[in-house]
């Protein structure tokens, strides 16, 4: 009996949740569409991309061969362009010109042949133009340099964040003609193998923020490469050198250090006593006004885990061979290696002067030094 008892009362439950249920069908039966709602086919793997006061916006055509119409509004629906939908092709595109620079929220939607509209796709994009353009810093030159037919470039870091991304390199090239080369922001350095010997080049650097349409460009700078010095004909000086004590190891007099001959060095006097201390110095008459670049050093040859040269030293320059002026202060590894090292600032002079200031001993030697530079105006 109690078995039958619980079967009517679960029969009763059922019988009430049938009933509320087809009362609240007929509550909402006014809000159903016979049939149900028809939406056209939504654009669909959009790509919005920046321009110049202007935005390309590309989507996938879709599967839906009833979509015939595409239509983008922005500005809260304030303004719109429609896009006629082709029977054929794989992708849709549409550029929308004349806008302020500035951000914008776009809406896309699309419409069948029957009308029906598509689920609206948000879509993101921004402009750029002369704020922009006017923010823009050219990818800085460390330095450039001819090494014959050849000009390296090194370049300093670019600011791939606010959109670097080339630079651009107008020079003329061994046949007279003006030429552009283009490199990538992340080149350390870059070669030109057809630049023209003493003639100058200018580059600017183009950015393209967020995959932009456009390029934006800097001004143009214009550079004089740097060049080897020439040493014929030029004199060198030091502190000291040694006479007659280190002539048979191939050492001896400043010359040495100035002759492309590694196998020929500058030693300070050696012997007899007194023997100088430091600091000690090369000297060199350039013959004209440079604008200097860097100095190229090489020890004596042997060098590698031996104290035989000076281990600080300072550029200095003069324009009359007596008065001189500290440009920086480097320190020269001991190593067979040539070693480079350029002043913070271009330095203007006549008279080049490495001014060595310290050592492992009293005396010191250096088996070549080279200067490069162009000449100032």
């Amino acid at each position: 009996m109690k078995i039958k008892h619980h079967q009517i009362v679960l029969l009763a439950i059922t019988i009430c949740a049938v009933a509320a249920c087809t009362k609240m069908d007929s509550s909402y039966k006014e809000f159903i569409v016979p049939g149900g709602l028809t939406y056209a086919g939504r654009v669909t793997k959009p790509v919005v991309q920046s321009g110049r006061e202007r935005i390309r916006i590309s989507w996938l055509r879709g599967a839906d061969a009833n979509v015939k119409l595409a239509r983008i509004y922005w500005n809260n629906y304030a303004d719109s362009v429609s896009v006629p939908i082709p029977a054929s092709g794989d992708t849709i595109s549409v550029i929308i010109d004349h806008l302020e620079e500035r951000p914008y929220t776009f809406i896309a939607r699309t419409f069948d042949d029957k009308g029906n509209k598509s689920v609206d796709v948000e879509l993101l994009g921004e402009t750029y133009g002369p704020k922009y353009q006017s923010l823009l810093v050219t990818r800085p030159v460390v330095q450039s340099e001819n090494m014959g037919t050849n000009l390296l470039i090194t370049w300093s870091n670019a600011n791939k964040t606010g959109g670097a991304y080339v630079t651009e390199v107008e020079y003329i090239n061994t046949a007279n003609v003006v030429t552009v080369k283009r490199f990538g922001v992340d080149e350390v350095s870059s070669a030109i193998s057809d630049y023209k010997p003493g003639s100058t080049y200018r580059y600017r650097t183009e950015y393209r923020p967020g995959a932009s349409i456009d390029p934006f460009y800097t001004g143009y700078t214009s550079l004089i490469v740097s060049s080897k010095i020439p040493k014929s004909g030029l004199v060198v000086t030091a502190d000291s050198f040694a006479a007659t004590s280190q002539l048979a190891n191939g050492g001896g007099p400043a010359k040495f250090a100035f002759d492309d001959d590694l196998n020929t060095f500058w030693h300070t006097h050696h012997t007899p006593a007194p023997v100088p201390v430091f600091p000690h110095w090369l000297a060199v008459d350039l013959q004209k006004t440079y604008n200097i670049t860097r100095v190229e050093l090489i020890c004596r040859a042997g060098a590698t885990g031996v104290t035989n040269s000076f281990t600080t030293f300072i550029i200095q320059g003069s324009m009359n061979g007596t008065t001189w002026t500290d440009y920086d202060t480097f320190t020269l590894i001991q190593k067979d290696e040539a070693q480079s090292f350029a002043p913070k600032n271009t330095a203007k002079m006549r008279f080049f002067r490495i001014y060595a200031t310290a050592g492992p001993a009293v005396h010191t030697s250096l088996a070549e030094f080279t200067v490069y530079g162009y000449e100032a105006p």
